[in-house]
């Protein structure tokens, strides 16, 4: 477990009714708020937070937060707790104005638990810095897997957009690599995590969809769909096309043709 420089101040649950808007100050202790129900907006500097059922929010000491609506959702319930910090709470490389974060089950269940310790003057066991600075290594264990899945959520994020907009070219695994600047086994493992295929099924499946959707409304020819749809050969994009559907693209377009026009 984490052990961090802590000082509990004070800690509490807050259950709104109706239009509720949280207040507008600036506090000398940071805070963390885990929200059991509902949902609240606030605004630290310039960036706005909508904190949820299931999420946690971390507010550093001297940041001024206020209070925005969020309209069409249920007044929040949440704990909070009140802390002084007596190093660097996120560690050197990880500093903050603010630390959303999305709470596993098992974390929120956690959390929600060693705020019942908190507000109980009666609490046995371990003494209230000590489940506050529990509290804060549970979040801080969950930014650390955050911080290590982000730049890989990144990658895949601009793999994939990336595909989708050239996917219809000549595009192999060492242009991808190419252009987003990572080496071809990397990106080829991280494909099949992130898509569940090779990188070349899912450019045929792209490419396959755009074509079922060409073959459909009856206006090109199959040779003109096939170049369209990033196959040069003709033949070789009726065989791709045919294990993927069971047909050739012809059978396609007469079985279904008709079917389309109906519907449109």
């Amino acid at each position: 477990m984490l052990r961090l420089p802590v000082r509990f101040v004070s800690a509490g649950q807050f259950e709104a009714t109706g239009h509720w808007l949280h207040p507008d100050r600036v506090l000398g202790t940071s805070v963390i708020i885990v929200v059991e129900r509902g949902c609240f907006g606030i605004c630290v500097g310039q960036r706005q937070y909508t904190v949820r059922a299931g999420q946690a929010l971390l507010l550093p000491a001297g940041h001024r937060h206020l209070g925005v609506p969020v309209e069409g959702t249920e007044p929040p319930v949440y704990y909070w707790a009140h802390f002084e910090s007596g190093g660097s709470l996120y560690g050197d490389a990880l500093v903050f104005d603010a630390l959303q974060l999305d709470l596993p089950e098992p974390a929120l269940n956690r959390l929600v638990f060693g705020f019942h310790q908190l507000i109980n003057e009666n609490s046995m066991g371990m003494g209230r810095s000590q489940i506050c600075d529990y509290m804060l290594s549970i979040l801080l264990l969950e930014l650390r897997q955050e911080a290590r899945e982000a730049p890989r959520t990144a990658v895949a994020s601009r793999m994939l957009e990336y595909i989708r907009l050239h996917c219809y070219e000549k595009l192999t695994l060492r242009d991808l690599a190419g252009a987003l600047g990572y080496t071809e086994d990397y990106l080829s493992r991280l494909f099949h995590e992130s898509a569940g295929c090779s990188f070349r099924q899912y450019i045929h499946r792209m490419r396959i969809q755009r074509a079922k959707r060409e073959l459909l409304s009856g206006v090109k020819t199959i040779q003109q769909i096939a170049v369209e749809c990033g196959y040069s050969n003709p033949k070789f994009f009726s065989t791709v096309f045919l294990k993927s559907e069971g047909m050739p693209p012809s059978t396609y377009r007469n079985l279904y043709s008709g079917q389309h026009q109906n519907n449109a």
